[in-house]
């Protein structure tokens, strides 16, 4: 398989291996299968439309879906897979590296996981059994055993004879991990230490003493987390013993934050459930599912809005130029939530805070909040009073008590706003629910709601 080694490509306009795959031609697909990198066939393929994709799939050799099946969802793996001739879905299967092969056993129906790791050889079959033990969202879940690991009390000579022998196998020979007779970490080499070192040395000599590692149950994220923030190419699985199960590489972490990230957001706006596909390749049906939901539920809250207004329609009837600035209460208080919620989602995602700095983030957002409610609301107020059209304010007000209804109402919206958005998500977390569900869309309702009573009851004290 040298010539499909995704190491030696050079990259391929995305353009051109569409076409090639879109031309439906077998000779094509095979030329540039030869010359594109599997990361940009990945691009092109989520850009196919269905039925193009199924005609790519159903002409595909085992031998370019073995150098593509890393890259491409297990759904597109397992079509093809199911219309190989059986030699040919065991070298598919068997191509797939330990931690890709127990994704894609992870997202194939559960009836069908069996049929699949019965074609594998025997030690693949032990890995990805060990592997699929723990949840798919967990570091083991993610983890991949194809590593280079060495014990303690070897030489330099030594240490690369181990690793002559496990070269082909191993994901990350730059990394060595060395380990007791318990297979508990002592520390690491990197493979330049070995090669400028004289035969005869120790590699405990050589080797640093790091230990950092995450338990194999922890969640995928905090891995990625660890990843990020030690610098590391690639952190080691123990189990709660302290003994190296696998690696989480630098670009499985990659992934995961990409999928975290994309998971925090589609949260934040509202949208439920989970999608394995791309934006093009998600049915229409199932966007609809994923975000009626809440659409539905938002809609049925806003109405405590119009309860509010029907609640003060004496105030607005009679100050109908009360009218004119309520929306832009509302939004201000809509925008500075979620600009808070914001913040705060992200802080936590990236293990800057948790639930013990609820204080102190709510001492921090409330000046923030004061400061911009402050400014806003002497800003409109200073437009109300000296730029306001002549004539749109009549009877008894005047343009000083409209300014300092709205100018306070401003100031008393983007303050408990802003508040309301740093707690809800530190509040959700402290319950053990996902912070971003508490995001824009629910923060905005309650704001709304929170800006309207704020707006009426100033004006009603005022006006009076």
């Amino acid at each position: 398989m040298g010539e499909t080694d995704p190491n030696t490509r050079e990259p391929i306009d995305v353009e051109a291996i569409l076409e090639a795959l879109e031309s439906g031609e077998t000779e094509q697909i095979v030329a540039i299968a030869k010359e594109a990198h599997p990361g940009d066939v990945e691009v092109a393929f989520e850009r196919l439309e269905d039925e193009d994709r199924e005609q790519v799939l159903d002409q595909l050799p085992a031998e370019v879906l073995s150098a593509w099946a890393d890259y491409l969802p297990a759904s597109d793996v397992e079509h093809r897979l199911n219309t190989l001739p059986e030699t040919e879905r065991r070298e598919v299967l068997e191509s797939l590296s330990d931690d890709e092969l127990v994704d894609f056993l992870q997202e194939v129906d559960e009836e069908d996981r069996g049929q699949y790791i019965q074609r594998l050889d025997e030690e693949t079959r032990q890995i990805s059994e060990d592997l699929l033990k723990y949840p798919e969202e967990s570091a083991g879940g993610r983890m991949t055993k194809a590593m280079a690991v060495v014990p303690v009390g070897l030489t330099v000579k030594q240490a690369l004879e181990v690793l002559e022998s496990i070269r082909e196998e191993a994901e990350l020979l730059s990394r060595i991990y060395v380990v007791d007779e318990h297979r508990r970490i002592l520390g690491k080499l990197r493979l330049r230490d070995l090669a400028f070192s004289k035969w005869d040395t120790e590699i405990a000599a050589l080797m640093d003493s790091d230990q950092i590692s995450v338990n194999a149950l922890a969640d995928q994220e905090e891995a990625a987390q660890m990843i990020a923030r030690y610098d590391l190419m690639a952190l080691p699985v123990v189990d709660d013993e302290g003994r190296l199960l696998g690696v989480i590489t630098h670009d499985d972490a990659l992934e995961i934050l990409e999928e975290e990230s994309t998971e925090d957001m589609e949260r934040i706006s509202g949208i439920g459930g989970q999608s394995d596909f791309a934006y093009l390749q998600t049915p229409a049906m199932t966007h609809f599912r994923r975000r009626f939901g809440w659409i539905l539920t938002l809609a049925f809250l806003a109405l405590s809005s119009g309860f509010v207004i029907h609640a003060y329609e004496a105030v607005l009837t009679n100050y109908y130029i009360l009218a004119l600035y309520l929306p832009m209460v509302v939004a201000a208080g809509g925008n500075t939530g979620a600009q808070s919620a914001t913040m705060v989602i992200r802080a936590m995602s990236l293990g800057e805070l948790d639930t013990r700095e609820f204080w102190r983030v709510i001492w921090k957002e409330g000046r923030i909040g004061f400061l911009l409610g402050t400014l806003l609301g002497v800003c409109v107020a200073l437009q109300i009073q000296f730029l306001m059209p002549p004539g749109m304010i009549t009877g008894s007000l005047t343009p000083l008590s409209v300014a300092i209804v709205v100018g306070f109402s401003l100031m008393a919206q983007v303050l408990t706003s802003t508040l309301i958005g740093a707690a809800l998500p530190i509040g959700a977390k402290k319950m053990r629910l996902d912070p971003a569900v508490v995001a824009s869309p629910a923060i905005t309702t309650v704001v709304d709601v929170s800006g309207s009573i704020i707006y009426f009851t100033l004006a009603g004290a005022i006006f009076r």
